[in-house]
């Protein structure tokens, strides 16, 4: 299963859990699984099919744009990352 860890604005959907392990062959199906533990979660967290613009996604360390269909491997480390304002 991969490792989530969820961001302190999203923790309050997840009973204030920090990391998640959920099982999921792409980053669409972790983000589903982790809304039927989690409820509200997804539509939290995608908008339009895509990952919100807020909201960044590394996998195992490497922020990047990932789509939905991007593969996760069992043992990847999936970090929800909020946009950070200022200026």
């Amino acid at each position: 299963m991969a490792t989530v860890l969820i961001p302190s604005p999203l923790r309050s959907l997840c009973a204030g859990a920090a990391t998640l392990e959920v099982a999921g062959a792409t980053l669409g199906e972790i983000l589903r699984a982790i809304d039927v533990r989690c409820p509200g979660f997804y539509e939290r967290a995608v908008e339009d099919g895509r990952v919100r613009p807020e909201l960044s996604v590394a996998l195992n360390g490497h922020a990047f744009r990932y789509g939905l269909t991007e593969p996760i491997a069992p043992n990847d480390e999936v970090t929800i990352v909020p946009a950070i304002g200022g200026g």
